[in-house]
């Protein structure tokens, strides 16, 4: 294979697709989540199971993928990942129970979630530092779409195939990306990558762990992306049920409401180069604590308007967009002799806090929006205390002072 196939749109659109599968796996099928419960003759809360245990599967896969591909290569790692997706994608959608879907919703994202990872460290073997920035700018795009697009897309299919033909969609999608990457994907690990024992290897992490720098962005990413998880735990059944919006208008709703992140991320493009990724994320910080007063002084004011949740959550939506691609940004810069390892644990604590941030929206879910404003709430109050608390620089770090190595930011 030569570079000019990995330039094609052929190419393009494969790795756009890699990428994405963990996140359009997690959309599509919102808007059959009341459907699905009913089937099951289960709660909404308890059906948010599958969602909390899909963010625990993709934790761990995304800590544990960079260690897999830099020891047995990216080829056997991805395709590993790709057949268990297709698999456990089968069990969801030949579920019969709850137990049993939530436990396939887990391997799901243990193989699948893979992917995100895999995708971005072949464009970083295989290509210059130019061409990786093109490239994935270019998926950057697409992937800010796919939030948006897949519910619009589930809702417009679920009269037709039902909440199991989602499943058989996402796993024909899962079985051809698993057939192309066999026939036409080579091995791309660079031959001096050396994968660090597993004893130096969780010596890193301890390392990173104490780290004020690592921390401080990890914790960011981690509490910003869970001021917006209870929207996704609970908006299906809330606007559905309680606010009786159909399927087809409750993802014209979720993907009005997404489009926030698209405008945050390109606020960030468009400032990173006049201003401190710090300061954008200070800024963003405020505008994500103005988005949770007004979501809970709309909703006090108006508890009968769905508008109330959906307005207020867009402004908390822009302080997303513009958090993550700063703190992708910021954190892998000292790191550039572990940047592998540091980014995996840094993807890690994002979907660890985010099960947890899961896990407490479906304890708490009652039916009201109470839960999403307490959940998001907190998750915002928990982001601005530990930006604060845990200001250190650059220069602070102790494992930036051992790597030595700049990072290229462009792989974000």
């Amino acid at each position: 294979m030569t570079q000019r196939a990995l330039t094609s749109g052929f190419w393009l659109v494969l790795l756009t697709l890699l990428i994405a599968l963990p996140r359009i796996t997690l959309d599509l099928h919102l808007p059959a989540l009341p459907a699905m419960a009913d089937y099951l003759h289960s709660s909404d809360s308890q059906l948010q199971l599958t969602l909390t245990l899909y963010t625990v599967g993709s934790a761990i896969s995304l800590l544990v993928a960079g260690p897999l591909t830099d020891r047995f290569g990216r080829r056997p790692v991805l395709l590993t990942g790709l057949f268990l997706y297709v698999v456990a994608t089968v069990a969801c959608a030949l579920a019969e129970s709850l137990p049993v879907l939530i436990i396939a919703r887990l391997f799901q994202a243990l193989g699948g979630c893979c992917t995100t990872v895999i995708g971005r460290v072949i464009v970083r073997d295989y290509f210059d530092r130019h061409e990786q920035a093109r490239l994935l700018g270019l998926i950057s795009m697409a992937m800010a779409v796919s939030p948006m697009a897949a519910p619009v897309l589930g809702s417009l299919m679920l009269p037709l195939i039902n909440w199991r033909g989602l499943f058989v969609v996402l796993g024909i999608v899962g079985a051809g990306l698993y057939l192309v990457v066999y026939r036409r994907l080579p091995e791309t690990r660079p031959p001096q990558v050396a994968a660090a024992p597993p004893s130096n290897l969780l010596h890193i992490y301890r390392q990173l762990l104490r780290d004020r720098y690592f921390l401080r962005y990890s914790l960011a990413i981690g509490c910003v992306y869970s001021t917006y998880f209870p929207f996704i735990a609970e908006s299906s059944a809330l606007l559905q049920r309680g606010f009786h919006l159909s399927p087809t208008a409750y993802a014209l709703v979720f993907a009005a409401t997404i489009s926030g992140y698209m405008l945050g991320a390109n606020i960030f493009r468009r400032l990173v180069l006049r201003f401190e990724p710090d300061r954008l994320i200070a800024g963003a910080i405020a505008l994500n604590v103005l988005g949770n007063l007004t979501l809970a002084a709309a909703t006090a004011v108006l508890p009968s308007q769905w508008l109330a949740i959906v307005l207020p959550m867009v402004v908390i939506m822009v302080s997303v967009g513009m958090v993550i691609p700063a703190c992708q940004l910021a954190v892998l810069q000292p790191y550039g002799a572990i940047a592998g390892t540091a980014s995996g644990l840094f993807f890690f604590i994002q979907m660890f806090l985010t099960a947890l941030s899961s896990w407490a929206t479906g304890m708490l879910s009652d039916g009201t929006f109470t839960p999403l404003i307490i959940m998001t709430a907190s998750a915002s109050a928990l982001l601005a205390t530990s930006w604060l608390t845990l200001h250190t620089t650059k220069s602070e770090s102790g494992l930036a002072r051992e790597s030595g190595v700049p990072v290229d930011a462009s792989g974000g």
